[in-house]
């Protein structure tokens, strides 16, 4: 059954991925970008007829709600966007802070705050957190990034408990180090010491995403809910 889906960050490495996928498979995309919507063209080219593009700063609460009234019979929502951040914590300030939580946490709150009525109505919904490994480990220079993604953990389970009763299911994916995505801002020594320590012996393979991502919004997963996916090549276990 194809879906009426809202992803957010589909301009991003990893949301070009997942929003190409979804389209081939035949469901509706609300493309939702915020500083890079040249790279959502092509798709928007290929497929006129199951795209709608949404320019929006999730830091702002009524370019929040714009895109919740530029929506229409969402039943899935997933949360992509998000943003990288390195600083030792006693160096990150007030401003680093407040943007980082601000897209990485707050923004799927309370965008999810706005669908989850609809989603109640429908008596059917999905609703997909991205998180990291990052939030899984402890990785000197990483405080702001980690809480904001290991908030999402939290927000996840208590989500599903809530909803469960009206047929949506909450769950968290956490990559490891992709071979797509926030992987190209990380310096090549550094990348290659990552892979090194993975025990598959590369970035992980961001086709294990999309096979995660189909089996969640499919209707055979009402049973998978509260669930945090690490998908990761065992460099978290």
């Amino acid at each position: 059954m194809h879906k009426r889906i809202l992803l957010t960050g589909s301009s991003g490495g990893l949301g070009l991925i997942m929003a190409e996928f979804l389209l081939r498979e035949g469901h509706f995309v609300y493309l939702h970008c915020h500083a890079n919507p040249s790279a959502l063209e092509s798709l928007c080219l290929a497929y006129p007829n199951q795209t709608k593009l949404l320019k929006k700063n999730l830091l702002i609460e009524d370019e929040r709600t714009a895109l919740f009234e530029e929506t229409e019979g969402v039943n899935v929502l997933i949360h992509a966007a998000g943003v990288a951040s390195a600083g030792m914590s006693w160096k990150v300030s007030k401003d680093e802070f407040r943007r980082v939580n601000g897209i990485n946490y707050e923004a799927p709150f309370f965008v999810s705050q706005l669908m989850i009525p609809e989603l109640r109505k429908q008596k059917w919904g999905r609703i997909i957190f991205f998180s990291s490994v990052v939030a899984q480990t402890g990785i000197a220079g990483t405080s702001v990034y980690s809480a904001s993604k290991s908030a999402l953990f939290g927000l996840t389970r208590t989500l599903a408990v809530e909803l469960a009763p009206s047929g949506i299911t909450v769950n968290c994916i956490a990559p490891g180090y992709m071979d797509e995505g926030m992987i190209r801002e990380i310096p090549t020594e550094m990348r290659n010491e990552i892979i090194n320590k993975t025990p598959i012996g590369s970035l992980a393979d961001s086709k294990g995403i999309l096979r995660m991502l189909d089996m969640l919004i499919s209707e055979d997963s009402s049973a998978v809910t509260g669930q945090v996916f690490s998908i990761n090549g065992g460099f978290q276990m």
